[in-house]
Formats: structure tokens, sequence, C-alpha cells
């Protein structure tokens, strides 16, 4: 295999092995001792991710977390991951349950903080320690759970909120994780602020931000909306007047800035509202009820971050059931959960509804949504889900 005289080794590699789909790898790992060794380099995985995002669409897969009814009455959900997949022929789709890892604590509850390149990041709700925030794989079935947060703080603390992103300059995954701090003041009691922590997976290790502003602003569990492009995108609330915002936080440095809102528009409905990625733009979904119908607006920002002007690209007008908008998959399609409990697909050009085929009907308003693609990236944890 490693001297294949009809077959230059560079040729082997780089035209073609490097273009397999991620499945194949997995498979032909143990074709021979090379092959294991070259597809766990990590310079060979990411010349195949750079393959497989340059010649595939990578939002033609979706992860999606619903929650089901338990005997146990409200409050004891128990929490799933599905994924959904593009191959479907028909207007039909239909979600098949995936595996994930366990948390350790009892409860199902979980939180969907992003996904880049493969690796998806999990967080147990409502519970504020480190350990419970899990970086996974699902092509591989590889996790790792991060470590314990470096800051101090009192019993009770709560973290607010956890996102995820990729940095391509780095090569690097980094997770922020914003704090409801509560410190000890210079002898005058207990003060309360918002801290920011950024964890760096080639490192393993939190960092805290000294000069954050992020105590200018209100956050609530579970304000992350995206990351794109390099800048995290963050629901949060006006200090002063408690209005709904939109924050922008760049990865070259540690500054929230306010992205400014269309004119007129409301986002205080945390169900009627969603930041997704759309024809390589940021677009703002945003729902309206009536008296008896419910409208969708789709705006698009041209620009990033906190620069950029929106416009209004179409409108879906008169929906029976109210929708809680999730994200684009697919080009143009948009995925919703609608108040019937059942999770549609709607064709934008076409204008028409396709469903989503799952056992069981979910919890209202218990859906989060990410674009996925499957890849080969490893977290070099060693933990497998067997």
């Amino acid at each position: 295999m490693e001297n294949n005289p009809n077959l230059p080794q560079d040729l082997l590699e780089d035209n073609i092995l490097t273009r397999l789909p991620y499945k194949s790898l997995v498979r032909f790992k143990s074709v021979c001792k090379y092959w294991y060794a070259l597809f766990n380099d990590p310079i060979f995985l990411s010349h195949h991710l750079s393959n497989f995002i340059k010649n595939h669409n990578t939002s033609h897969n979706v992860l999606l977390r619903l929650s089901f009814p338990t005997i146990f009455g409200d409050g004891f959900e128990n929490y799933k991951l599905f994924s959904l997949s593009a191959t479907t022929s028909n207007d039909d789709y239909s979600a098949v349950q995936t595996l994930m890892p366990k948390f350790n604590m009892l409860s199902t509850k979980f939180q969907i903080c992003g996904h880049s390149n493969g690796i998806l990041c999990l967080s147990i709700e409502y519970w504020p320690r480190s350990k419970e925030v899990i970086l996974y794989n699902p092509a591989t079935r590889e996790y790792r759970y991060l470590p314990d947060s470096t800051m101090r703080f009192r019993a009770s603390s709560l973290a607010l909120a956890v996102g995820m992103g990729y940095d391509p300059f780095t090569d690097d995954f980094k997770v922020i994780r914003i704090w409801r701090g509560d410190r000890n003041g210079n002898g005058v009691g207990v003060f309360r602020t918002n801290c920011v922590e950024e964890y760096s997976l080639s490192t393993d290790s939190w960092t805290m931000w000294n000069n954050s502003n992020a105590e200018h602003f209100l956050f609530d569990v579970d304000c992350f909306a995206t990351c794109y492009k390099r800048t995290y995108y963050w629901w949060a609330f006006d200090r002063e007047d408690k209005s709904s915002i939109i924050l922008a936080l760049s990865m070259e440095d540690e500054v929230f800035e306010r992205v400014p809102l269309p004119h007129d528009i409301d986002i205080s409905d945390p169900d009627g509202r969603s930041l997704a990625v759309w024809n390589d733009s940021i677009s703002l979904i945003c729902c309206t009820n009536h008296v008896w119908t419910t409208s969708i607006d789709i705006w698009v920002v041209d620009g990033s971050g906190a620069e950029g002007s929106w416009t209004r690209m179409l409108s879906i007008k008169d929906l029976a059931d109210e929708p809680k908008p999730l994200l684009f998959w697919k080009g143009n399609k948009l995925l919703m959960e609608m108040s019937c409990r059942k999770i549609k697909s709607y064709d934008v050009e076409e204008q028409k509804f396709e469903d989503v085929m799952i056992n069981g009907h979910p919890v209202w308003h218990s859906s989060q949504a990410v674009n996925y693609v499957a890849s080969t990236v490893t977290l070099k944890s060693g933990n497998y889900l067997i």
C-alpha cells in the first residue's frame, strides 16, 4: 500500500483519499497500518474537511433536538436528538434518532450550543458546572467533557449561556460561556455582574476575559443564536429599558456590539424569532401574530457583525398554525416547528409545506436545530460511544 508502483503516493492521498466520504475513511482504517495512521493524521483530516466543504452543500443536513412528554408530568420531558437528511426524494422527510453521550447529571434536558465542521456542542440545561458541557462528533461518536472553569464564584452564580464556533485562522474550536457571577465586593457585600470565559480545544483550557463589556447588557438562559464567519451572535436585553436586542461578538476582540435592527420589528418573543444563515448571509426571521393568523418576515443583512443594513427579502402570510422558525436548509427551505406539534419544511420559492415524519408527539416549543456536516475531525479525547 505504501509503495504502490502504479500510483504515486501524493496523488493517492491528495486527490483520492481526501475526497472520499467520511464513512469510507472509517471503513478503510482497517486496510493497513499506514492508512490507519494516515486517517488519524491532523493534516490529512484538515485537507479532507476542506475538500468536503468545498464540494458539498453543508446546509443539506440538520440535527434536531426535540422533547417528549413522560408519565411523570411537567418538568420531566425526555430530550432526544434526531438527524434529518435531504436524501429523501419525495415531499416528506423522516427524522432518525441519533446517539448522544450521557451527561453526568440525571436530567435529560440539554441544549444545542452550536455546531461547526462536524463538532457539536451540548450543554445540560440550567446547570452551571463546566464538566456538563460536551463536544461531540456524531459521525465518529467521539466526545469530550470540557474541564472545570478556572473562575471562582459564589454558589449562587449561574452559567447563563454557551456558544461554540470554529476559528479557521487558528484552526481551533472555541466555546464562549457567559456567567451571571455573584462575587464578593471590597468589603461591601456581594455584587452581581456578567463574566465571560473562552475555552480553546487546542489547549483544553478556559481563559477569563478581563476587559469584556458584558456587564452592560442582560442575558438570559439559552441566549446564544449562532456563529458565522468568526462572529458570535447573541440575544440580549438593553440594561436600561429592557428591550430585546441582538449582539455581535467577533473572535478578534472581547467586545459585544449591538446589531442595528430593521425598523419597527418585534423580537421580544423567543419562540417567534431566529437568526439563521441563508444564501451566505445572516438572516433574521420574525413572526407576527394577527387575530386569526400568523405571518413571517425574513430579513437579510448586507454585511456582518454590528455593521450592515437589513433588507426584507420575503414574507410568508396567513399561516393558520403558529410557527417557531428554526433555520434554512436545502437552500431555500425553512424548517419550522408548528403549534400543531409538527415539524414542517416550507419551500419559500414554491410556497408549499413538506412534512417531517417523527415518531411521537414532541412538546411544543421544545425544538432546536443546527445545520450539520459530518466529518472525521478528532477531539483527541479517547472517549467513544459504543
